[in-house]
């Protein structure tokens, strides 16, 4: 039993902390991610990184820093703890407003911006705004935060909070008739119909933009990496172009950092 047990957790360390080959012998550098990353932002398997703008963004920064990179496994509705414990460095797919209790100066300079979308199954009647979804069967994500016209349209019951562990389950169950709308990032809705099409047939062409945010890197406030230091790579990145060739590759160009700070979508609302 004892043996078991401990193979046991041997097997979960491996499974939550991966190096990718090759990459070993300097100081580590922990980047945390999950399995509610969609692609493009990140490809997961089993709990294992194996692509996507996350793990690229990752490897090139530690490179500039004489780090090796480190990914660590951990659920949505667990980062902030380990941010906050220092088990991990960063997390570079954050929004200032999903961590409000973290400082706000550890936030890295904006990586690019994207839309919080609602794309709606074709049975929705109305306009595409929120009062068209009285009553239906919102598909969301386990321990995300919402715009605050979605988070009160739950409290009220007017939407129905149905959650999984990422997006790609809520897709998936929107296409089975399962789900009256679901809540995802416009740039993995535009990834998914890139490599799915046929999945456009079983939503609306119109959407409900509730938010536009930027995406950056959240240091640990009890990290050894300054986040100055974080900065001046990804601004080397900006200059030599790496950045902009990796937001490229992975269809998140049009989702360019545009100045800072986020703005809500008043049509949300209405």
């Amino acid at each position: 039993m004892v043996l078991r047990m401990a193979v046991g957790a041997l097997i979960m360390t491996l499974a939550i902390l991966w190096v990718p080959p090759g990459m070993a012998g300097d100081a580590p550098l922990i980047f945390a991610y999950g399995d509610h990353n969609e692609a493009p932002f990140a490809i997961v398997r089993e709990e294992r990184l194996e692509g996507g703008f996350l793990l690229e963004l990752g490897n090139e920064l530690a490179a500039r820093l004489s780090r090796t990179p480190v990914y660590r496994f951990v659920p949505r509705n667990r980062i902030q703890g380990e941010l906050q414990a220092g088990t991990v460095d960063a997390y570079c797919l954050a929004a200032p407003e999903f961590y409000p209790e973290l400082p706000a100066d550890h936030f890295s300079r904006p990586l690019f911006q994207d839309q919080d979308i609602i794309v709606m199954a074709r049975h929705i009647q109305g306009p595409p705004v929120l009062d068209s979804l009285r009553g239906a069967q919102l598909g969301t994500v386990l321990g995300y935060r919402y715009p605050p016209a979605v988070e009160e349209r739950f409290r009220t019951g007017e939407l129905r909070r149905v959650d999984a562990r990422n997006a790609e389950t809520n897709m998936r169950k929107l296409a089975g008739g399962r789900l009256d709308a679901i809540i995802l990032p416009r740039l993995g809705w535009t990834h998914a119909l890139a490599g799915e099409p046929s999945l456009a047939s079983h939503a609306r062409s119109d959407v409900i933009t509730v938010a536009t945010r930027q995406r950056s890197c959240l240091i640990s406030p009890a990290s050894a990496l300054a986040v100055q230091d974080l900065n001046d790579a990804i601004l080397s990145m900006m200059s030599d172009g790496r950045l902009d060739m990796l937001l490229a590759t992975w269809g998140l160009r049009a989702g360019l950092a545009q100045g800072g700070g986020t703005r809500q979508e008043a049509r949300a609302g209405r």
